[in-house]
């Protein structure tokens, strides 16, 4: 008797194990965002807005620049908030909403215009992590640009224009005030594993760094999917070359931008196949959040970021329900 009442479990257990096995075994990217930068206050993309969508692990606040040849260092965050005029310490509020909900908020230094940031010198690679870290990372209750706030990490986004001088120096500096400071950068996918042809190729190679996104757009390696061998050679090339970091996929969040070119969410399943071969291949990178609710405004049924994030992250499609 005991061993006929079992009988009608075995198939509701046969059906846990195999929906267990596929959560374990489905690929659960993650995905990182700019924000920012080239903002014109849409709705959905304020920074809280962006956060609570769960989609990021990472939002990089684009960019802190100016520095350099003895300018001081200030945030330009595009239209989002204007810092020289203090319209940037309401962000406070939303920083600390998104690390309360567990997201990485990074300060992203450097930027788009390399004229208007350098280090020219290993003096003014010291006093900008001075800067830094006084002003956003301490915890100090310094009250600057974004407020009282004490951020994740850095993030270097260093155009290739720059030189390699003093990045490192930087990325030292900076991991020995807080060794728990995550440190990120970005870089054009043009590289050639061993060759120092990339302005960070230095600084990322002091093992400081634990996560890089190149940008595979703008440049001959981005992933076209009639002809992916740059596109899996420059993979090769960023995943052997630093292989003790995480490994992101950098695109651009709508095929509008002036950055080419865009990877449509039919083609995305392509690329991250080849990415996925990687062992330290870990997720998406999205330039960046103005372009990605501009892509819903442009007419299209959701932003980019909510139209790839079951691509990107398919173990969100799954969801175990007990005792329904």
């Amino acid at each position: 008797m005991a061993s006929s009442s079992s009988t009608p479990f075995l198939p509701f257990l046969l059906f846990l194990c195999v929906a267990t096995a596929f959560t374990i075994n489905a690929h659960a990217d993650q995905m990182a965002i700019y924000w920012g930068s080239h903002m014109r206050n849409l709705n959905q993309a304020e920074l809280r807005a962006t956060c609570e969508t769960n989609h990021f692990s990472h939002v990089s606040l684009a960019f802190l620049t100016n520095f350099g040849n003895g300018r001081t260092p200030r945030p330009d965050f595009g239209t989002a908030c204007d810092a020289e005029t203090d319209g940037c310490r309401s962000l406070q509020e939303d920083i600390a909403a998104c690390q309360q909900l567990g997201v990485k908020v990074l300060l992203s230094i450097g930027g788009l215009d390399v004229e208007k940031y350098t280090l020219a010198s290993a003096q003014e690679a010291h006093q900008l992590a001075a800067h830094i870290y006084d002003t956003y990372m301490s915890g100090n209750g310094i009250d600057g640009p974004l407020g009282k706030v004490k951020l994740d990490g850095v993030d270097f986004y260093v155009n290739d224009g720059s030189t390699q001088d003093y990045w490192d120096v930087l990325a030292q500096d900076l991991k020995q005030m807080d060794e728990n400071m995550i440190l990120t950068a970005s870089q054009g996918c043009n590289h050639s594993a061993g060759q120092a042809d990339i302005p960070l190729y230095n600084a990322l190679k002091t093992g400081l760094f634990s996560k890089m996104w190149p940008r595979f757009y703008g440049q001959p390696c981005t992933y076209q999917p009639k002809d992916t061998s740059a596109f899996k050679a420059s993979l090769q090339n960023w995943a052997t070359d630093f292989s003790n970091m995480d490994l992101y996929l950098g695109i651009v969040a709508n095929p509008d931008s002036e950055e080419q070119r865009w990877i449509s969410p039919r083609e995305l399943p392509g690329a991250l196949k080849i990415a996925r071969q990687h062992e330290n291949f870990k997720g998406v990178m999205l330039w960046n959040r103005y372009l990605d609710v501009k892509f819903l405004e442009d007419g299209n049924r959701a932003p980019y970021s909510d139209l790839i994030y079951r691509i990107v992250n398919p173990s969100s499609n799954i969801r175990m329900r007990v005792g329904f």
